[in-house]
């Protein structure tokens, strides 16, 4: 490789770098609360553990195929 290819490679790794570290700031600043994140996590458990009281799964009324 020529010395100017690998400026322009160089060049670009570090236009990349620069974007990967811009976006990991928006990030952090737009990231929920640890409270907000437990709550949610707490939510999903119960919906999971059945405590739920709506159905996830439809009941089967008149199936035509009971054994």
């Amino acid at each position: 490789m020529n010395a100017v290819s690998i400026m322009y490679v160089n060049a670009h790794l570090a236009d990349l770098m620069a974007e990967s570290q811009h976006n990991r700031a928006a990030s952090l600043v737009a990231r929920r609360s640890l409270r907000e994140r437990l709550v949610s996590g707490i939510a999903s458990l119960r919906g999971i553990a059945g405590s739920n009281p709506d159905p996830v799964v439809p009941a089967l009324k008149n199936y035509g195929y009971a054994g």
